[in-house]
């Protein structure tokens, strides 16, 4: 089990209380790592130290107690979530922290890549303000940095669409509907609209979703990526289109929650009724322990 009484060197466990020693690890942690100190927390430290102790002890229970731990993949989640955001600040912390854990660059442009889809100009002047740490970015040797089973296939969203030509047919829309009827088992509405009335449009945005992981990213990135954004802005149908992806990819209830639980830090717990009221039968379904006392029974 990973819920221990220190969190960064803070001992959660007596949030009010806190000693010179516990602020020496928690700072000698965070600039060890690469991440550098954080404005935020270093505030709440000279303030209310209290309430940072009280988020850190939120943090540990985003992610499964059952699963094993694959941080790489909410850094890159944070990464995403605060380019679309246009948190600087955010987006050039998560990337030293990203390389620090063993990211590949391409990683982080895939991921970049994915986001400037829904974040548009503004996602991506919060990433091109950290453009030098990627021009001067070196790789860390090889590991072991994403679940096991995940894995990288640039092809993985295939429609079979014909891209060598800009103009929707016929033939395009029937194959994008299929693929969605194949993979998720249903038609997105957003899909069946765009087909009737703007399928150039519907056709350019498959272009960019489906050639958006080019280089390393595991294909099970996107549906986490999107899934966690459609959480954090209560989109209904996003949620269960994404979990239904997901699933299709090969993901486990657990990473589909982990995605789902991490929006909390952005949006507060409410916004979980709509990934309830959105995905949770799809989990209901999936058989796998989702908390530690099922985990022990």
């Amino acid at each position: 089990m990973r819920v221990g009484s220190h969190q960064d060197g803070l001992d959660v466990t007596r949030p009010d209380v806190v000693t010179e020693e516990e602020i020496a690890e928690y700072r000698a942690q965070y600039l060890g790592s690469n991440k550098g100190l954080i404005e935020s927390f270093e505030f709440w430290l000279e303030f209310r130290p209290d309430v940072l102790k009280r988020h850190k002890a939120r943090t540990r229970h985003f992610t499964s107690v059952t699963a094993p731990v694959a941080p790489l993949v909410q850094t890159l989640t944070a990464i995403h979530a605060y380019a679309i955001l246009g948190f600087r600040e955010g987006v050039a912390y998560q990337m030293r922290l990203a390389q620090h854990l063993g990211a590949q660059r391409s990683d982080i442009l895939d991921t970049l890549s994915v986001t400037f889809i829904r974040g548009g100009h503004r996602a991506m002047y919060a990433a091109a303000a950290y453009a030098d740490f990627l021009r001067g970015y070196e790789d860390p040797p090889p590991r072991d940095r994403f679940p096991a089973g995940w894995e990288f296939d640039p092809h993985a969203f295939d429609s079979g669409m014909d891209f060598t030509t800009r103009e929707a047919t016929e033939e395009d829309m029937r194959r994008l509907q299929g693929w969605y009827r194949e993979t998720i088992g249903e038609v997105p509405r957003h899909v069946r609209f765009l087909a009737r009335h703007r399928p150039g449009l519907l056709k350019a945005y498959r272009d960019r979703l489906e050639h958006a992981i080019r280089d390393s990213l595991p294909k099970q990135m996107l549906p986490y990526l999107l899934l966690h954004h459609d959480v954090v802005r209560g989109f209904r149908d996003g949620i269960r289109e994404n979990v239904l992806l997901g699933r299709a990819m090969g993901m486990t209830r657990e990473q589909l929650l982990d995605a789902m639980t991490f929006a909390v830090l952005h949006a507060g717990v409410e916004v979980l009724d709509a990934a309830e009221e959105a995905a949770g039968d799809l989990l209901d379904d999936m058989d796998e322990p989702t908390d530690e006392r099922d985990a022990h029974t």
